[in-house]
């Protein structure tokens, strides 16, 4: 099978798109077209399906898209791998972080690395631990920074503690709780919580912590942004259970107030995951190699 044209078909199905395909890989879009024809033929099925101005992979096509990945994936490595030889300072990192990572831990690591090596690409994507997991699985990603239990995680994945998450219970300054010195676990029983959203990291980890009380939570609001949810809290629109890492500025503001939960110290790790059987490239080795003293100081240590 021809690997070029395995490329061509890799870029119409991430695109899901002939023409616009075409256009990035400096063909005709009846070029393209003819080469997909080519591979349906010699494999024997249907790889894609029109749809209007679009296309849609076919079963058969979803499983070979899933090959072409690793092949992508493989190929890079490979030019990486090349490089080092050439300029151990070039190479190029494709990588997803959690919110709590990618917005408080990640930045000033990232103007770190890049003060040492500005000519290594950065691509970084912000998403929730289930999709992070996924996208790493489909070697989509070099590797991920997820947070929750490593237990949890599938056995294909290699997995390595970097930090570790602090996670508290804060209301406003006129929330009915907040003259209390703290609570107890059964005061969450039904209590107008506003957490995030299923898949991400820190709600499971909220609720594998109260199932330990039989505490099972509605929550009142369910939203994907931190900041919304801090903003809904201020705005006196119930509890919430999050990273210290992102209130601390409305902590010491006195907009939210921390109020502790006797008996629940919610202490997550959070881990850096890779593919067991992907060799990260000589530049994602060295970005590692940056996150790693975050385990040294963890800034939410009492």
């Amino acid at each position: 099978m021809n690997l070029q044209n395995l490329r061509i078909f890799h870029k119409v199905a991430e695109l899901e798109h002939i023409t616009r395909a075409a256009e990035e890989l400096g063909l005709s879009q009846p070029a393209v077209t003819k080469i997909i024809q080519n591979l349906e033929h010699e494999i024997g099925l249907a790889l894609i399906e029109r749809q209007g101005r679009r296309i849609a992979l076919t079963h058969a096509g979803r499983i070979l898209h899933n090959y072409t990945r690793r092949l992508a994936a493989l190929e890079r490595e490979m030019d990486d791998a090349l490089a080092t030889l050439r300029d151990v300072e070039s190479g190029e990192i494709t990588l997803a972080a959690n919110t709590t990572a990618g917005v408080y831990l990640l930045p000033p690591i990232v103007a770190r690395f890049r003060s040492h090596y500005p000519n290594i690409n950065l691509h970084i994507s912000i998403l929730n631990s289930h999709e992070i997991v996924e996208d790493t699985l489909n070697w989509q990603l070099d590797f991920g920074l997820v947070e929750g239990d490593p237990a949890s995680l599938p056995t294909e994945l290699a997995v390595e503690a970097f930090a570790y998450d602090h996670l508290i219970l804060v209301v406003a300054p006129d929330h009915p709780w907040s003259n209390l010195s703290s609570i107890t676990p059964e005061m969450l029983n039904g209590e107008a919580l506003v957490l995030r959203e299923q898949g991400s990291g820190i709600r499971e980890v909220i609720e594998q912590a109260l199932l330990a009380y039989d505490i099972h939570i509605r929550p009142l609001f369910i939203l994907t942004d931190n900041e919304a949810i801090k903003h809904m809290v201020i705005n006196g629109v119930g509890a919430t259970i999050v990273s210290a890492l992102t209130v601390r500025r409305e902590l010491e503001m006195g907009e939210l107030i921390h109020l502790p939960v006797i008996g629940l110290d919610m202490r997550p790790q959070l881990s850096l995951i890779k593919r067991a059987d992907r060799q990260l490239s000589r530049a994602a080795q060295v970005f590692c190699t940056f996150l790693r003293p975050l385990l040294e100081h963890d800034p939410n240590a009492s």
